[in-house]
């Protein structure tokens, strides 16, 4: 399992409306290519660019730019973030 939940905080949220962005915590040996694919394939949006971080939890988490404007915010209450 390449992705394991969103991860919502007050700036997620504001990331959501400003950027088209969310953030999800990931399996911590997944790259940013399986990470991207894991996520068009589970929720049928096209992915423009993602970025990874490891947590001080020592989690990792990867920042996620959706390509249609909008579509972030979408995607966000299907997953009822929002």
């Amino acid at each position: 399992m390449i992705i394991k939940s969103p991860y919502v905080t007050e700036n997620v949220t504001n990331m959501i409306d400003a950027d088209d962005t969310l953030e999800f915590l990931v399996n911590i040996d997944a790259t940013k290519s399986q990470i991207k694919k894991a996520l068009e394939d589970l929720y049928d949006i096209n992915v423009l660019a993602v970025r990874t971080m490891i947590t001080s939890r020592g989690e990792k988490k990867a920042v996620v730019k959706l390509a249609k404007e909008g579509s972030a915010n979408e995607l966000a209450t299907r997953l009822g973030l929002l």
